[in-house]
């Protein structure tokens, strides 16, 4: 009777054993879906940033250029020497020594 009873319950609960398994099996699939997602949107993400990038690096040199050409062409001043040393900096005022 005993040895009755203990295959019933082996036998009730092989399908437990094979849910569980299909579960465990289809809980994996679903994460290496999900990795497999997660890496397209980072791929995606990736490539996205990189053409910004570009369009970014274009920007801030063609920038540079016309700044460069702005300057240039309205920069007519002379240029002549600077009071770097601080000698010549109160020789307009009547006495210097103030």
């Amino acid at each position: 009777m005993k040895r009755t009873i203990t295959t019933a319950i082996a036998l009730a609960t092989l399908p437990l054993a094979a849910c569980s398994e299909q579960t465990q099996d289809d809980a994996a699939r679903t994460a290496d879906l999900a990795g497999d997602d997660i890496e397209a949107n980072a791929q995606v993400v990736g490539e996205v940033l990189e053409d910004g990038t570009k369009k970014a690096a274009g920007a801030v040199a063609e920038g540079a250029a016309d700044l460069q050409q702005h300057i240039e062409e309205n920069d007519n001043e002379t240029p002549g020497p600077a009071p770097i040393t601080g000698q010549d900096l109160n020789e307009d005022r009547e006495d210097p020594a103030y």
